[in-house]
């Protein structure tokens, strides 16, 4: 009805439904019972917008990526410097094959967060001597022997790691808050508790609107 129709948003009963919302599912168990909502659905319902573009968590392949170099260059700037981030704080906490719990990649984003005396404070260029610590001589450089997908032979790579040097821009930082935001309450996955690298991607796009 809502759909075909259209109906005033009502807040109230968006906020009725949202009680009966279980995140291991993604799908609202009723009196009448188990139902699933799709985004057109929701926005039908709650009158908020969700842009142009349908909600894809995945990881970009390089073909797309040097696309968007070309088109929005600023946005893959920033989805870059966020992988980094996002590379360094999997290894630092050690990374589960199902991703980084939400706490830590909350703790590595904004300190303070559990210290009510404390500021919270943002995320804090790394010295060279600790990001050294945190490489080894065997991956901070790595030069390919033959050609390996869009990078011609002998690419030399250099360690994600080294992009702890730089202050974390405001936007990749926006971002990265965002990915927050999307996996604990807006389409919170399995496992609920981790944020994976599939939804880095969208939570850039919206950080660019």
């Amino acid at each position: 009805m809502a759909t075909r129709y259209g109906i005033p948003p009502n807040y109230s009963g968006l906020f009725a439904m949202l009680e009966f919302y279980n995140p291991h599912t993604g799908t609202f168990f009723t009196p009448v019972g188990e139902l699933g909502f799709a985004l057109h659905e929701m926005f039908e319902i709650s009158g908020l917008s969700f842009g142009e573009l349908p909600y894809e968590e995945f990881v970009p392949a390089s073909r797309e990526l040097e696309i968007l170099k070309n088109s929005a260059p600023e946005i893959y700037d920033t989805y870059w410097e966020l992988m980094c981030h996002f590379q360094i704080c999997a290894q630092i906490t050690g990374k589960r094959a199902s991703g980084v719990k939400q706490g830590q990649w909350a703790e590595y984003l904004f300190h303070n967060l559990w210290d009510k005396e404390a500021e919270v404070t943002r995320l804090a260029a790394s010295t060279l001597e600790e990001i050294t610590e945190r490489i080894n001589d065997a991956t901070s450089h790595y030069t390919c022997e033959v050609e390996e997908d869009v990078f011609p032979a002998f690419t030399t790579f250099e360690s994600f790691h080294y992009q702890a040097e730089v202050p974390i821009s405001d936007m990749a930082l926006f971002a990265g808050f965002l990915t927050l935001w999307l996996k604990r309450c807006v389409v919170p996955t399995r496992p609920v508790d981790a944020i994976t690298v599939e939804v880095l991607y969208p939570a850039v796009l919206l950080a660019y609107g």
